[in-house]
């Protein structure tokens, strides 16, 4: 079991680094959860970077836990979500500690991780996993939760390409872990605050789509 200490800098929220391909958000944080049923709210001071992570099954007018894809921990408790056959992979993070897993190491009760969730697993200790046909040639805008030199990051894609080809920069930037994040118009929007303690939105035409209010659940980094 490879884990690794998470750290803050004083007085930084987000750093965000720019590549020739990738945005790369780097929240100092001191805690993560996986926040359900409603994004937190620009104005919680205590949060530096929040964006979707696991699939939504259904549109559902009300919230409920079984319509996050696998089950998953939030503020330490385990819940139980719909099998998705999609999901390869997970991340857990609890006690200054983090691990991206196979979906089939992930843990069945919570047992001191404070969260937790399942998603496509795209890259494994440094090694790329297997694309399916189906995703290949699939163009959008990609987010990852990737782990970069031993630090933990979001990875976003700078323009739509392919998912083969957000995977190959993905590689060619030399992440050891990746997993998905789920995407979409609606899905996509999500705020971090900078240096400045400033609010800096990403897809906030998003908020005018009918899939935002259909979210279900945040991965979400706390100062």
């Amino acid at each position: 079991m490879i884990v690794f200490l998470s750290f803050t800098l004083n007085g930084v929220a987000t750093n965000v680094e720019t590549t020739a391909n990738h945005y790369v958000y780097y929240p100092e944080y001191s805690k993560i959860d996986l926040v359900c049923g409603q994004m937190p709210k620009s104005t919680d001071k205590s949060v530096e970077f929040c964006c979707e992570a696991a699939f939504t099954g259904e549109l559902l007018a009300e919230f409920k836990h079984s319509n996050i894809a696998d089950n998953h921990i939030c503020n330490g408790m385990m819940k139980k979500g719909y099998r998705c056959k999609a999901n390869t992979g997970g991340f857990v993070w609890g006690k200054g500690k983090w691990k991206f897993i196979k979906k089939v190491d992930f843990p069945t009760v919570a047992n001191g991780w404070n969260m937790g969730f399942c998603q496509l697993l795209i890259i494994k200790d440094g090694i790329t996993l297997p694309i399916g046909t189906k995703m290949r040639k699939n163009q959008t805008i990609y987010r990852a939760l990737c782990e970069k030199d031993g630090r933990l990051c979001v990875i976003e894609s700078k323009k739509v390409v392919t998912y083969e080809d957000f995977v190959k920069a993905l590689s060619d930037f030399k992440v050891r872990h990746a997993l998905y994040l789920d995407m979409g118009s609606g899905w996509n929007y999500a705020w971090y605050r900078n240096k400045n303690g400033k609010v800096v939105e990403r897809f906030p035409e998003s908020k005018k789509s009918p899939n935002f209010k259909y979210r279900t659940n945040w991965i979400t980094f706390y100062k």
